[in-house]
């Protein structure tokens, strides 16, 4: 995604090509992705079984990536490197809660009968703050607004921190509103789930079937935006947003993990390729 919008904004803008931010998007992705490795047990989520089973490979990704990432800040401009900050902290707490357990007494010491008596405390949590994808109706805002930003704002910010190109405005804001609209299929899969728990999210508000209209109303703003943008992308994009909205309307919480991880997901693939082949 970070590739496609080097490409767009390079013939509509000027913005020529960068390595760093590209290497930090590779990377950070599977630094934040790969975090849930280290406290996620076995579950009933075909999903967490594989990285449950798989934790080790996985840890091992973790820190390679970690490592080759280290560098990379290093040549960014103090304002990307700066929006990036917010960006690395709503990912890591996005799947990362947060617990704090502080003894409730002190440890009092006293003497009966010649001989010392310890009295223990017990430990309870003081402070805790849940992953943020937990907090109700906010998991696809927060997924939506990282995505544009890292892949569209971050890249593009050289020495203004305020992005000043409309031509960019319109791809972060088109670059909101798909994530938005692909995310929803996600919720449709997790219905069940967050039902269990108690989480309630856009499709438990609206309904399976109002929320897939809501995002083919997504994709039909995108389609305004990217008239705007450039209408010589018109076509390139329309071919991505009628896939899109086949698989909107198919989704439903009875299809594999596949559906939504190969075939949604490489919605962000089949774009690059359809603007770098055409």
């Amino acid at each position: 995604m970070g590739l496609s919008s080097y490409l767009l904004l390079f013939e509509t803008a000027g913005i020529s090509f960068e390595i760093a931010p590209l290497w930090i998007l590779f990377f950070g992705t599977l630094v934040t992705y790969n975090l849930c490795v280290f406290y996620t047990a076995g579950t009933a989520s075909k999903k967490f079984e594989f990285i449950y089973k798989k934790r080790n490979s996985l840890k091992i990704i973790f820190f390679l990536s970690l490592i080759l990432l280290i560098p990379a800040p290093f040549f960014l401009t103090l304002n990307q490197f700066w929006f990036l900050v917010h960006l690395a902290v709503i990912s890591i707490f996005y799947t990362v809660p947060i617990h704090i357990e502080l003894p409730s007494d002190d440890i009092l010491e006293e003497e009966i009968n010649g001989k010392q008596k310890t009295k223990k405390s017990t430990k309870k949590n003081y402070f805790a703050v849940p992953a943020w994808r937990n907090i109700p109706y906010l998991k696809i805002f927060l997924i939506a607004y990282v995505w544009a930003s890292a892949t569209v704002i971050f890249p593009m910010l050289h020495e203004h921190l305020i992005i000043q190109n409309p031509k960019t405005i319109a791809l972060f804001f088109e670059r909101l509103f798909f994530t938005l609209a692909i995310t929803v299929p996600f919720d449709i899969r997790d219905k069940e789930g967050d039902k269990r728990v108690g989480l309630n999210t856009l499709v438990s508000l609206l309904s399976v079937q109002k929320s897939k209209i809501l995002a083919i109303f997504l994709l039909l703003i995108c389609t305004a935006l990217i008239y705007h943008f450039h209408i010589n992308y018109f076509l390139h994009f329309g071919i991505v947003y009628i896939l899109t909205a086949f698989l909107i309307i198919g989704s439903s919480n009875k299809r594999s993990e596949w559906y939504f991880t190969g075939l949604i997901d490489g919605l962000f693939v089949v774009e690059f390729l359809i603007l770098f082949f055409i």
